[in-house]
């Protein structure tokens, strides 16, 4: 069902939302899969407004030279480049993120600075564990164990 902020009511969702409703309801009222749906998408547009924030803070971090630098003692990143490793595609271009017009960094949790790899940690495993936390009714990964816990810390 996705992670993103995408709008869950378009109709691209809508089949697979039934087919999701639809096994609840054999042992559950319909009440119970609509309101768990509507709680799943509750946590993941929260989740994805802190991980908004978040990247938001280390991009600015970096952008006003407060940012840790590349360690260019470890290996680059698949272009070659030590560049930030959050500068992703067109969004994120040119000189002032490290790098030239036109060339991206990768999302990754490795060789990069510890803003960058909280950031990559946000999305990778916290928004990850919210979301499935959530979808499995496991409210305990969702928030104290992994999910919104990693993000608030």
């Amino acid at each position: 069902m996705g992670m993103s902020n995408a709008d869950r009511g378009a109709p691209l969702w809508k089949e697979k939302r039934e087919t999701w409703a639809s096994v609840c309801d054999d042992c559950h009222s319909p009440r119970f899969a609509k309101e768990n749906l509507q709680a799943m998408d509750e946590a993941c547009k929260d989740a994805g407004l802190k991980y908004t924030e978040t990247f938001k803070v280390a991009e600015n971090l970096m952008l006003d030279g407060m940012g840790e630098p590349m360690p260019k003692d470890l290996a680059p990143d698949w272009s070659g480049q030590h560049i930030w490793s959050l500068k992703i595609g067109a969004y994120h271009d040119g000189p002032k993120y490290g790098g030239k017009k036109g060339e991206s960094g990768e999302f990754r949790m490795s060789n990069c600075s510890d803003i960058e790899r909280v950031c990559f940690e946000s999305v990778g495993y916290w928004m990850t564990y919210i979301f499935k936390g959530m979808a499995h009714g496991s409210w305990n990964d969702a928030t104290y164990c992994d999910g919104s816990f990693g993000m608030d810390r």
